[in-house]
């Protein structure tokens, strides 16, 4: 017995200093509930217990972060000037890419709301933080929300105040990358990127939205905070031709990839800085690959490596890259059809040159057709991650989603080339006219290395950039 009283705070205190200090409260309210109420009792307190501190952790934790992303369009160079002078100016994004993570739910979505708005600079009123106190089911009043906003300390005021000061710093799009979001409840949808989407309206910030998994995206639409698919196409369409391209949305706009929101938003802030819309990245390759034509003095992937490259080449280099049609092959594809397949064999590296080349999301299992609502199950009407026109069909017959698209001036399959490791993802044509690709074989790019090695060292210069450029929009900072 005197051996077991020893031993006892000794091992308390092992205990303690094992686990975090909640967890140590909830053990100890279990522990007391047990000896008040009972076994069976006292357990049902703690696992209360513990889900209230859960939600409590979970609503003080940011799930909202800004990371530097950009399209995979290939710009020509002056359009691309305008992009790093306006769009992604570091002192002043007119783009600003905000990655959301996590299950967003009524106790963090008011949190999320007052991140989003620090982060983007948005001050907001007393009218609008009324209207989002009705909107939340957890404030009481609108007069609780206005006192929980007004309770901050000083330091976070002089932070605010700093902030509301640099209003002319206030980005014109906003993009929120929902594909770690796994989860949005309807009180969320609505208190706050609803109220968000109106307070960026009357602020001519254009909110865009990618990556919803079916179950958020449907939520987001059931809610009216998206328009529906039909409507949200038309949108898009009047928004992208010249005469609406500020047309009042006061909705979210959704994408299925990060790369379309941001394409998307950087076609609209050339077409603003320049007064021309950029529709078509390279023109001269809009009728496929010959060695030159009218216009355009040089071979066409000559203009590709150029924009890539930004500028790089001299009249002497360009000259060398007209020599380039001898190192590659051109291959077509038919919408559907699959370029290369997961864990094959790298033996070339592609660029397109006419079409889009879609990558499926590496997922197990079909998209869900249905949602269980709370009147039963509901299908899906027509969306973004649902339609056939943005699915990819796999050999096992279920249907894949798009991870990113790769269009003209597109560069892929290069990673696992250099490498000489075996495919990591698949590759297949998705544009209702197929695809065209420029194929660089490894026995061509050994050709070139022995007959042209100034070309060869072009080639691994737009490799690097286009290595660099995918590095940059990956958030991992590896």
């Amino acid at each position: 017995q005197n051996l077991t009283q020893t031993h006892d705070p000794i091992l308390h205190a092992q205990i303690r200093a094992k686990i975090f200090f909640m967890e140590y409260c909830i053990l100890l309210v279990t522990f007391v509930a047990i000896q008040i109420v009972g076994m069976d009792f006292g357990i049902v307190i703690g696992v209360i217990v513990a889900l209230i501190e859960h939600v409590a952790s979970t609503t003080r934790v940011s799930s909202m972060g800004r990371v530097m992303k950009r399209s995979r369009a290939v710009w020509s160079n002056d359009d691309w000037v305008a992009l790093q002078t306006y769009g992604y100016n570091v002192n002043d994004p007119k783009i600003v890419t905000l990655e959301v993570k996590g299950p967003i739910f009524f106790g963090s979505s008011q949190k999320l709301l007052t991140d989003i708005t620090d982060e983007i600079g948005l001050s907001i009123s007393e009218e609008e933080l009324k209207r989002i106190a009705f909107a939340s089911p957890h404030h009481s009043t609108p007069h609780s929300s206005l006192r929980a906003r007004r309770a901050k300390s000083p330091k976070e005021t002089k932070k605010k105040t700093k902030l509301l000061s640099k209003q002319g710093c206030r980005p014109q799009f906003v993009v929120l990358d929902f594909s770690q979001m796994h989860n949005l409840d309807a009180s969320a949808a609505t208190s706050c990127f609803l109220q968000l989407a109106k307070m960026c309206e009357k602020r001519g910030i254009l909110l865009c939205a990618a990556g919803a998994i079916p179950r958020v995206e449907w939520m987001l639409r059931s809610h009216n905070v998206t328009y529906g698919y039909d409507e949200e196409i038309q949108i898009k369409n009047d928004m992208l031709s010249s005469k609406n391209s500020n047309l009042k949305h006061g909705k979210v706009i959704l994408f299925l990839t990060i790369f379309e929101a941001l394409e998307f938003s950087e076609r609209l802030l050339i077409e603003r800085v320049t007064t021309k819309m950029p529709y078509e990245r390279i023109s001269c390759l809009q009728r496929g690959l010959s060695s030159t034509s009218t216009g355009f003095p040089h071979h066409q992937l000559t203009y590709i490596f150029l924009n890539v490259l930004r500028g790089d080449l001299n009249e002497e280099e360009k000259g060398v890259v007209d020599g380039i049609q001898s190192y590659y092959e051109e291959a077509e594809y038919q919408r559907g059809q699959t370029i290369f397949e997961k864990n094959t064999h790298p033996d070339a590296f592609y660029i397109v040159v006419k079409g889009e080349v879609a990558v499926p999301r590496d997922r197990i299992g079909s998209l869900p057709s249905m949602i269980r609502s709370g009147a039963g199950a509901v299908k899906i009407p027509q969306s973004l991650s649902s339609l056939n026109l943005l699915e990819i069909i796999g050999d096992d017959g279920e249907h894949k989603s798009v991870e990113s698209f790769h269009k003209v001036g597109g560069i892929f399959g290069y990673c696992d080339f250099l490498l000489e490791r075996y495919r990591s993802f698949d590759a297949v044509a998705t544009s209702s006219s197929g695809a065209m690709v420029a194929v660089f074989t490894r026995a061509n790019l050994n050709k070139m290395k022995r007959e042209n090695a100034p070309l060869y060292v072009i080639v691994q210069q737009l490799l690097l950039r286009a290595s660099l450029s995918d590095l940059a929009n990956c958030t991992c900072h590896n």
